[in-house]
């Protein structure tokens, strides 16, 4: 007799299809797994390309700030020189139905942010730096006021004499925007004007000839008289070239087809165009352009400012300005009504600053009660997030003698 053969059989079809749903399972878990840790990825990423731009936005801020007054001395007016003489304008947590002039006149202005539509991120805190030439040029840097009369002049204007002539001739015939704004300054008295004709050029051994009005804080002719001691014989008379802002900005988005675009929020920088009168004969503008993207990814940016001790309006503290709400004496905010003459004062007399930064990227997971970083004076409406976020901090001390 032979011996039985073995029987095979295969897979049924129910083991199957649990095999292949196991294997499903298996593959769905593993591309998930990678998918996260691709996002993972693309966060940090993204964190470090904000951190490293940022970094060098602060690099940028700590220049601009050390350069404040370049050529263009302002400071703390102690013996009552005019009270807009200001070449650091801190603006502290910006509202929402505030308006950043780009101009004297507000033709254009920043307002805050209405999506689609761009803006600056309200709470944030904002600031200007206003420089004179970057060049160093011996026609400006030797100007001095030669005399000043009043003579059937308005309280806010004066007629003045420079020498040697600082002005290109296109500079003396142009007007508005364009029109140079002077800032006259010794050790202890500053102030701030803009020529508003008529105007004389000079010649070897004859000065320029200008009539000049009061500036408010826009730059545009105001109605405040100029003080009896500035301008004055022998001041320092150096003119407005370079006017930077720094502030947290929203771009415009974009859904409609065939351009599709998300918005974008960073630290952006609005600045003059360059300019050398000397060089091209076209007369410098103090109006600013469209924001352009410093570091992308910036969300906040609150700033403390130092000022000089013996410049503390009494009795109030002295030292770090910060908030409004902390001391009636730092209202940075927008709005001429909280420009007071203590508020002035202290601003005139800033000499350091504590910039602080934060983006809170997109994060994969929320982390339970994550608390959210106060930054300053900037105290968030909502303690807890679950957001983390990456912080940024820089101090400088200005280097250039903005202040006496």
């Amino acid at each position: 007799m032979s011996a039985p053969t073995e029987q095979r059989r295969g897979f049924t079809l129910l083991e199957l299809m649990v095999a292949a749903a196991v294997g499903l399972v298996i593959l769905t878990a593993a591309m998930a797994a990678f998918d996260l840790q691709s996002q993972f990825s693309r966060n940090t990423e993204r964190l470090l390309g904000t951190q490293a731009s940022a970094g060098m936005g602060m690099t940028m801020m700590q220049r601009d700030l050390e350069n404040a007054g370049l050529r263009f001395r302002g400071g703390a007016q102690v013996d009552g020189g005019v009270s807009w003489a200001m070449v650091v304008r801190p603006y502290d947590n910006l509202d929402p139905a505030a308006a950043l002039k780009n101009d004297p006149l507000g033709a254009t202005n920043e307002v805050a942010v209405a999506p689609p539509a761009a803006g600056f991120i309200p709470g944030t805190d904002a600031f200007e730096v206003l420089m004179g030439s970057p060049v160093a040029s011996a026609q400006r840097l030797a100007a001095q006021v030669l005399s000043v009369s009043a003579t059937a002049l308005p309280p806010n204007q004066r007629q003045v004499k420079i020498n040697p002539d600082p002005f290109h001739p296109a500079e003396l015939g142009a007007g508005g925007s364009q029109a140079p704004v002077l800032m006259f300054w010794s050790d202890d008295i500053h102030c701030m004007g803009r020529l508003v004709g008529p105007n004389t050029p000079g010649g070897p051994g004859v000065p320029a000839t200008v009539t000049i009005q009061s500036v408010d804080v826009d730059l545009a002719p105001s109605a405040t008289p100029w003080p009896a001691n500035c301008p004055a014989p022998l001041m320092q008379a150096e003119i407005l070239q370079q006017r930077h802002r720094y502030l947290v900005y929203q771009t415009a988005g974009n859904v409609v087809p065939p351009v599709r675009r998300p918005a974008r929020i960073g630290l952006h920088m609005q600045s003059n165009p360059a300019c050398d009168p000397l060089v091209t004969g076209v007369p410098c503008t103090t109006d600013l352009a469209a924001p352009i993207m410093v570091a992308e990814g910036v969300d906040d940016m609150q700033i403390a400012w130092r000022i000089l001790d013996n410049f503390a309006p009494p009795p109030l503290t002295v030292g770090w300005c910060q908030q409004k709400t902390t001391d009636p004496s730092c209202g940075f905010e927008l709005g001429s009504a909280l420009w007071t003459p203590a508020v002035i004062q202290r601003a005139s007399a800033i000499y350091g600053a504590q910039i602080n930064l934060a983006s809170r990227g997109q994060e994969i997971f929320l982390r339970k009660d994550e608390p959210v970083p106060p930054l300053l004076n900037h105290v968030p409406p909502v303690p807890m997030d679950d957001i983390v976020r990456s912080l940024m901090q820089t101090s400088v001390l200005f280097r250039n003698s903005v202040t006496p």
